[in-house]
């Protein structure tokens, strides 16, 4: 069957308007991208069988292309925080949670280097920064009393082999290796609010980071419920000064 032009034209446009979705889907919505992606092939596909001109089908694909191609670097670029240096006790093993608190704890300068943690023997350091989200660059280490460096690696628990794993990693990471894990986790406290819908304890408001510095068997076994609740105390006493 013969395609009319305005069936052709149909396909063409109705193509653009699905690369322009898909190419927003794939630049400023780029965490959607398992959408955006679709929707971009299926705008060439409609572009590619109308009865346009090549050149006509081909110059708008190739400008979409290029355009997402290089949004990519400047997205990542505006939305990376960091780079950012955390600087542990040598000796220190365990939670570790930044606090990020108005009016409270010391202000953080971001340097030639970016931001740098320097956490303290308790594992609690309270900042009066504003907590920034993004893509993060993190990196961690240990530091002695004498200023000696040594890197950490970031480890996921997903790695590691469990009897409710469903996909064993062949390549699992030994169990007593050190490392940093839940790296990058955000969360933030409780509001509580009143009858009237007032926030009822403002000053106990903070955002925190934290992540653990520990090895595989010991994130479990000796970092459990008890020292949990430990640390929380540790942490809530220094943030209670801090007002």
């Amino acid at each position: 069957m013969k395609m009319t032009d305005k069936t052709s034209n149909f396909l063409f446009y109705s193509g653009l308007i699905l690369l322009a979705i898909g190419a927003f889907g794939l630049t400023f919505a780029v965490y959607f991208a398992i959408i955006g992606l679709p929707i971009f092939v299926v705008g060439i596909i409609l572009i590619l069988v109308s009865k346009k001109t090549w050149k006509q089908r081909l110059i708008p694909i190739g400008l979409f292309i290029i355009g997402i191609i290089a949004f990519w670097p400047i997205w990542n670029n505006i939305n990376t925080v960091g780079p950012e240096t955390f600087l542990i006790p040598n000796d220190y093993r365990g939670r570790v949670n930044i606090i990020y608190k108005k009016d409270c704890g010391i202000l953080l300068e971001t340097t030639e280097n970016g931001l740098i943690y320097e956490i303290p023997n308790d594992g609690v350091l309270l900042l009066s920064n504003e907590l920034k989200y993004g893509i993060i660059d993190h990196n961690y280490y240990l530091i002695d009393k004498n200023g000696k460096k040594t890197e950490l690696p970031k480890m996921d628990v997903r790695d590691f082999n469990e009897e409710w794993t469903t996909e064993k990693n062949p390549n699992e990471p030994p169990r007593d290796k050190l490392g940093v894990f839940h790296w990058g986790r955000t969360g933030s406290t409780g509001i509580i609010r009143d009858e009237n819908g007032i926030v009822t304890n403002e000053d106990e408001q903070y955002k925190f980071t934290e992540f653990y510095v520990s090895t595989y068997s010991d994130l479990t076994e000796k970092f459990n419920f008890k020292y949990e609740r430990k640390f929380d105390s540790i942490r809530d006493f220094k943030v209670k000064k801090c007002k």
